[in-house]
């Protein structure tokens, strides 16, 4: 695994790579949209968190999926699961860093690499409040952002899907820490 870091003004991140009414229309079409706390639609403007802050530390971690899984010819819920599986504890990691980076610089706020998994069950369906409002985090694409051109722009890597069945050579994955 790669980890890339870049720090930047959210004002030419904002500019550059939000585009906040087009990832809600894609976020629509996601089957999260209003089923986890981290995702859309939300109670707040998604512009105004990015205006809060001066500086964004994006961080990319490049995930490379094994050979023996890259040469297997697999059904797309096979894909998802490998995908999952290889993906979990990268991402998971990502976000713990993101957090205790978050604690070191007061004020901050940690971006978490994709939708919230913590629970097993999000009780946001049933218009219960989040089990752990703490540890809640906005992923860049919930915001707004467009993690693709993100990627190209501040790491020059590009998104790699995979076809006929078979897993892309790596994975991405696009988090972050807001700075005062």
């Amino acid at each position: 695994m790669e980890i890339l870091q870049r720090e930047i003004a959210v004002s030419d991140f904002f500019r550059e790579c939000v585009d906040i009414p087009r990832f809600a229309e894609c976020c629509r079409l996601c089957p999260n949209h209003g089923k986890l706390w981290s995702c859309p639609p939300f109670t707040f403007s998604p512009a105004h968190i990015w205006q809060k802050y001066g500086t964004l530390l994006l961080q990319c971690r490049v995930i490379p999926v094994p050979e023996e899984l890259r040469q297997q010819t697999l059904c797309q819920q096979d894909i998802n699961e490998q995908s999952r599986a290889l993906l979990q504890p990268h991402k998971r990691a990502m976000l713990q860093e993101m957090l205790a980076l978050e604690r070191q610089f007061p004020g901050s706020l940690a971006l978490d690499a994709g939708s919230c998994d913590r629970c097993a069950h999000c009780t946001r369906p049933e218009g219960l409040p989040c089990r752990h409002p703490e540890a809640l985090r906005y992923s860049v694409e919930a915001l707004g952002g467009d993690v693709c051109k993100a990627l190209k722009l501040y790491f020059g890597k590009e998104i790699l899907w995979g076809k006929d069945g078979h897993m892309p050579a790596y994975y991405l994955l696009l988090g972050g820490l807001l700075k005062a």
